[in-house]
């Protein structure tokens, strides 16, 4: 992916973002919160962006990272 690609694929995520948070803002959400990972060289990261009340967006940020998360496994074997 060349330079250029890289920085339009960047700038339409972004504008996807912007788009959805506005819509929910418009909607009545205080706080919004995307997580969402990108890969570059075979390095995979985490990307947050945050939207709103400040606090409330830490709040929701600090929880995602803490929950723990639960596989169910099919007990049948």
């Amino acid at each position: 992916m060349s330079n250029d690609e890289n920085q339009k694929s960047y700038t339409s995520k972004n504008e996807i973002i912007c788009r959805f948070a506005h819509e929910l803002v418009e909607s009545g959400a205080d706080g919004i919160v995307v997580i969402f990972s990108t890969t570059k060289k075979g390095k995979t990261k985490p990307m947050v962006a945050q939207f709103g009340n400040e606090l409330l967006c830490s709040s929701l940020i600090q929880h995602a990272y803490n929950t723990e998360t639960v596989f169910y496994e099919d007990e049948e074997e």
